[in-house]
This record gives C-alpha cells, sequence and structure tokens, in this order.
C-alpha cells in the first residue's frame, strides 16, 4: 500500500483514541478548559453515564465570535504560542487537540459569549465531516460545551463502554480531584436530571469551610483525622493530608496527588510515598493521602502523555527523596505522640509522688498527652498563600459543669473506694463507690492538678519543642506591635517559645508542646494576651491546653485516681447522683 495523507477526520479518531478514553476523558478536559478560562462556577449535566450526554456550563472568560471555528480544529490554543511556552506550562490544557478530538467521535455544541460581547454565539459540529456551523444564540457571559452521543461513529469504541453506573463511577471520581484542586470554583453535578453532588466554593479561607469539602471528597473521618505538613526547601514545596498508620484505608480510593495543582496519578510521588508508609502499616492497609506538590514550572516536563496524567521532574531524585522524607518525618512524630499517650494511660495508679510533668527533660517529651484525634486536627491546604489557615477549634469545655450538672454536695472523706463506670461526652466520668454514684468533672481535674506543676515549670523556665515547619505572624494583621511583643519576649522564653524576627515579621521556631498542634499563630497572640495579665494567666492558658478535651476510659480511670490522691476527694468537682428508694416490701 503507498504513503498517503490520512483524511483529517480519521487523524482525529486516530488522535481521539489517546484523548479520548471514556467519557471521564471528555469532563476532564473540558472542566480543565473552564478553568484555564478562570471560571469560579461549574455546572455539570451527565446522562446515562456521560454516554448520552455530557454538558458543562462555566462562567469563565468565553471564546470571541471570530475564534469559534477556530477552537474546534486541531492543535488550535490559546495556552502556548512558541517553543519558550512550552518549557514552563503553567496553564491546565495546552496541546490544542481535546476539542477537536471530542467533536470527531460525537456530536458538539458549543456556545460561548465573552463580557466585552454583546451576543452570544453557538458552533455546531459532528464526527462525521467535521464541518463548523456557527449562528448566533442567547447565553450569559461564559461557556456551555454540550456533548451528545459520545462515540456513536464510532461502534467498536462505543461497545468498550461499561455500564452508565461504571461510567459515572470514573467521571465522579475525575470531579473529586477537580474539587480537591481548586477550592474556589463551585461544582455542580446533575446525573440524568438529579443533583448528585455539589462542592460549594470555599470563599472565606476557614479551616471548618476547607474540611467540610475534603469531607465531601475523602469522607469524614479522613478529614477529621488526617495529619497535615508542609514543608519547604531548594524552592519545592509539599503540604497536604496524610492519614495515620492505623486510620489508613484498606483500598487505594483516597490517594490524590497535585503538581502545581494538576492532578496526577505519577509513579515517583506515590512510589516515594509508600517508602515513607512502609514500616508503619500493616500489610492490609495502603497510604491515604491527599498532597499538593509545588515547584518551578521549568522544573517538570507536563508535555509526556496526550491524557497528561503522568510528569517528568528534571530533578527526579531530589523530589523524591523530598516527599519521602517529609512523610517519613511526620508519621515518625506522630507514632511519637501515641507512644506517649499509650504511657499515660498505662501510667501506675498507685504512685503519688511522680507529677505529670516532673523535669524539664521529660517535659520535652511527655508533656501534653493528646488523644490521636485531637492532636492532629491541623489547618489545611489554603487558596493563595502557602501558609496553614485557622485550625480547628477544640471543643469548647468551659462552664459545663455548672449547666448539666446539680450543685456539687459534700461527701464522705473516704473516697478510695471511688471507681469510674462510664465517660459522658469524654469530659465527665460516671462513678460509683458502694451505694453511691455521682458525676466527677474530668476536665477540671486535670485542670487543678496542671496548673500548680505548670506553674513551677513556667518559674524554672519550661522546654518547647521545633516546629516541623516555621510559622511566620504578620504583625501588621494583629493589634500587636514590635515594641509590645519585645516587652513579653522574656515571658514567652520562659513558656519554650523561641522566635526570630524578619522585618516586622514575628517567625516562630519552637513552641510549648501543649500549644505544638494546635493553631500557631492563634496561640502565640493567646500567650502575649496572657502575658499582659501576669503569670496566673500563662498558667491557665497552657493548663486549659494540656488538659484534654476528650478522653477514653482508661484516661478516665487515671485522672480519678489522681483525684482522690493528690486532691484529696475534693467535693467542688464531684457532683451527686441521687439513687432512687427501692421499696424492699
Amino acid at each position: 500500500m503507498p504513503i498517503k495523507q490520512l483524511p483529517v477526520e480519521l487523524a482525529n479518531q486516530i488522535a481521539a483514541g489517546e484523548v479520548v478514553e471514556r467519557p471521564a476523558s471528555i469532563v476532564k478536559e473540558l472542566i480543565e478548559n473552564a478553568l484555564d478560562a478562570d471560571a469560579s462556577q461549574l455546572i455539570i449535566d451527565i446522562e446515562a453515564g456521560g454516554a448520552k450526554r455530557i454538558r458543562i456550563r462555566d462562567n469563565g472568560s468565553g471564546i470571541p465570535h471570530n475564534e469559534l471555528a477556530l477552537a474546534l480544529s486541531r492543535h488550535a490554543t490559546s495556552k502556548i504560542a512558541d517553543i519558550d511556552d512550552l518549557e514552563a506550562i503553567t496553564s491546565l490544557g495546552f496541546r490544542g487537540e481535546a476539542l477537536a478530538s471530542i467533536s470527531s467521535v460525537s456530536r458538539l455544541r458549543l456556545v460561548s459569549k465573552p463580557s466585552a460581547q454583546s451576543e452570544a454565539w453557538q458552533a455546531w459540529t459532528e464526527g462525521k465531516d467535521m464541518q463548523v456551523k456557527i449562528e448566533p444564540a442567547s447565553h450569559p457571559d461564559g461557556t456551555t460545551v454540550d456533548i451528545q452521543d459520545v462515540f456513536y461513529n464510532t461502534p467498536a469504541r462505543r461497545k468498550f463502554l461499561r455500564t452508565d453506573k461504571t461510567e459515572f463511577g470514573h467521571i465522579d471520581e475525575v470531579i473529586k480531584r477537580i474539587a480537591l484542586s481548586r477550592w474556589d470554583v463551585d461544582i455542580t453535578v446533575n446525573h440524568n436530571g438529579k443533583r448528585v453532588r455539589h462542592y460549594p466554593a470555599v470563599r472565606e479561607q476557614q479551616q471548618s469551610h476547607l474540611r467540610r469539602r475534603l469531607a465531601k471528597v475523602c469522607g469524614s473521618a479522613f478529614a477529621q483525622d488526617a495529619l497535615y505538613f508542609q514543608q519547604q526547601a531548594h524552592g519545592i514545596e509539599i503540604e497536604g493530608w496524610l492519614a495515620a498508620p492505623e486510620q489508613c484505608r484498606h483500598q487505594g480510593d483516597v490517594q490524590y496527588s497535585f503538581v502545581n495543582g494538576r492532578m496526577m496519578k505519577d509513579k515517583l510521588i506515590n512510589h516515594a510515598i509508600r517508602q515513607a508508609y512502609e514500616t508503619f502499616l500493616t500489610a492490609e492497609r495502603v497510604p491515604t493521602f491527599a498532597i499538593y506538590l509545588s515547584l518551578p514550572a521549568d522544573q517538570v516536563d507536563v508535555n509526556v502523555h496526550p491524557a497528561k496524567h503522568e510528569v517528568r521532574f528534571h530533578q527526579q531524585r531530589q523530589i523524591h527523596d523530598f516527599i519521602l522524607q517529609t512523610v517519613k518525618q511526620l508519621l515518625f512524630s506522630h507514632s511519637q505522640t501515641q507512644v506517649q499517650i499509650e504511657d499515660i494511660e498505662r501510667h501506675d495508679t498507685h504512685s503519688t509522688e511522680t507529677p505529670l510533668y516532673p523535669n524539664h527533660s521529660q517535659t520535652a517529651t511527655h508533656q501534653y498527652q493528646r488523644s490521636s484525634e485531637s492532636a492532629q486536627r491541623s489547618s489545611a491546604p489554603h487558596l493563595t498563600a502557602r501558609e496553614p489557615r485557622v485550625a480547628k477549634t477544640a471543643p469548647n469545655t468551659k462552664g459545663l459543669g455548672a449547666t448539666i450538672l446539680p450543685n456539687a454536695v459534700q461527701l464522705d472523706s473516704d473516697a478510695r473506694q471511688w471507681r469510674v463506670v462510664d465517660v459522658f461526652k469524654g469530659c465527665f466520668a460516671l462513678i460509683r463507690r458502694d451505694e453511691q454514684a455521682a458525676w466527677l468533672d474530668l476536665i477540671g481535674v486535670q485542670r487543678k492538678i496542671l496548673v500548680p506543676q505548670i506553674k513551677q515549670q513556667f518559674q524554672q523556665g519550661m522546654a518547647g519543642q521545633p516546629l516541623l515547619v516555621e510559622q511566620k505572624i504578620n504583625l501588621s494583621d494583629t493589634p500587636w506591635q514590635k515594641k509590645q511583643v519585645l516587652q513579653y519576649s522574656e515571658a514567652l522564653a520562659q513558656c519554650g517559645v523561641k522566635f526570630y524576627w524578619q522585618g516586622s515579621a514575628l517567625i516562630v521556631e519552637q513552641m510549648p508542646s501543649m500549644l505544638r498542634r494546635k493553631h500557631i499563630s492563634n496561640s502565640v497572640l493567646q500567650l502575649l494576651s496572657a502575658c499582659e495579665h501576669g503569670t496566673a494567666a500563662i498558667t491557665e492558658l497552657l493548663a486549659d491546653a494540656a488538659a484534654e478535651s476528650s478522653l477514653s476510659k482508661s484516661q478516665a480511670d487515671y485522672w480519678c485516681q489522681q483525684w482522690q490522691r493528690q486532691l484529696n476527694s475534693t467535693a467542688v468537682l464531684l457532683h451527686e447522683i441521687k439513687v432512687p428508694h427501692i421499696n424492699e416490701a
């Protein structure tokens, strides 16, 4: 057979085989185009798993009337112009093949209206002859791409499509990844006329909003308990969430990685994370994560695969080791925290001479015994600035005893026989002694014991713990001035806070252990306010932070014993429950 030029429509269908694997591939390409057009709202309508119809509406910048036909031709794009642009790609799309490939295997209708244009126009094309028809239309600012009858003209490809449920599952997974990569975009998904997903835009950079979207994508358990991390070195930055080894899933359905905001299924990233988890995971669990890698655009090649699922790093070994060491360090820190928690639960309840914070050396490794749930609820990736946002607020335990418990009563002095029956809401222990029953305020017990110990340590100088990532606090965003901070710098040092100045910004390197996993900026500002009111306010603040807000039964047993031994069973923290009289007649 002699060599000859292939017809355009056949060449497009061959190219479409690389770009359009299934309806989910179409959704991915169209959404990326919308995001490149600065869309902040996406409405995605799917019918029959995408095989019958895919319609994506956005409020982006739109396509001018005179460029509609060109937009549907091969190798036409507004993302790059010359070879230099290809060396540092910052947009999601750049190949100029998506719309042409999609239109070659479907019936495509493109309607668009830029804000500067007085009317909207639409372009029609079908896979058979690839002729583009331009007509006026009615449409708000933005673009709608309507795809119908996917693979209608390539029966060999259409027969490989799975059931509607399976195909929609793949589409759903693509949209989840988009939702995790672009927090600022409102996304609505309808399937067969019914709304099945809605990811509201995170317009306020608050932890609760970020966690809410994370929960919608990865599940509430992961969103609540995931370990947040952030690390930067040599112009490379990584941040995101990791599940603690004991909370990792049994299947790899929550493994999300992004490079410069682009969704990835990169072997190098996955290998580094698997290697970091190697010594912590049991055989039946797999790493569970959502991570974001940022590096200069000229250090990564995204022009590797037509579907843009893979990238090639210029410094592959450096990237691999950076991810490996960062993740491994975080998991090791978490495992150390777990060991400390187990130590306190196994604490000898018969020993009355060993305080919780006996000296400085033990403070650095044994302070602030937090549960794995509360200890790791930290801030989340942000929308613009590369700094952790507001941390999740710890449950408010102040005043609970006065609001839900009866008045305290004086009980017998022989209280060593009190035993914990159960724990209510993690902060009140139901205890009994012979035929008596009562509530014990566990938060109050902890504070009563911790305040004098922390006060003594503060006077001697507390040993802080270094932060995994230094925290920058811009005083211009706070009511504090540099000279005021300098006034209390000695008191902060006594608390274990170590910092240095960068202009008018405060760079925090070390914090007392009970505040290390809280929101650092807020904690430093609270400490400064406490310094204004003296030592008592400082120790009260640190005791509140060190006190567990949710205790297990074994921890409640420990504190019940300490209440009896160290506090002489003070009745101030005890609330009697009247047991009904039983008529034995």
